[in-house]
């Protein structure tokens, strides 16, 4: 009888080990920062096209650091189901985009495929060298009516 318990507790331990293991990523190194942000982050519909607009200021100390594009976090939510004024906002995802009208103290970028009708609320970060990516923008709001 006791060999019998024995042999569950050890049975118990190899599955409990077997299952507390985990899945091991791959190495990764993590993403550089950048001390500029888009300040006073504005988007408009300018002919036909989503255009944001912003100012490029130091975040914490000056840098004077090479932009090469923005990181856009985009959603979009119908008329009928807009979220509250003030709630929080979660994004499905983002893209990086080069900028070629990014300058290191004006913010300009046109915004592909956002013509759909609805409530368009935009955030960005830029983008510099070797993976770097500054602070998150204010968030905006545009209606697109169509």
């Amino acid at each position: 009888m006791r060999r019998r318990y024995i042999f569950i507790a050890v049975l118990g331990i190899i599955a409990l080990s077997l299952l507390s293991c985990g899945r091991k990523a791959p190495p990764f190194l993590p993403e550089r920062t950048m001390a500029l942000r888009v300040d006073h982050l504005d988007a408009r519909l300018e002919a036909g096209a989503v255009v944001l607009r912003g100012n490029i200021v130091p975040y914490k100390e000056k840098e004077n650091a090479h932009i090469i594009g923005a990181r856009l976090y985009h959603i979009r939510y119908s008329f009928d189901d807009r979220p509250c004024e003030g709630c929080p906002i979660k994004f499905a995802g983002y893209r990086d985009i080069k900028g070629d009208r990014i300058s290191k103290d004006a913010f300009y970028l046109e915004v592909p495929g956002t013509r759909k009708a609805g409530i368009h609320y935009f955030s960005v970060c830029l983008l510099g060298q070797n993976k770097a990516v500054g602070p998150i923008s204010e968030r905006v709001t545009l209606s697109i009516n169509d």
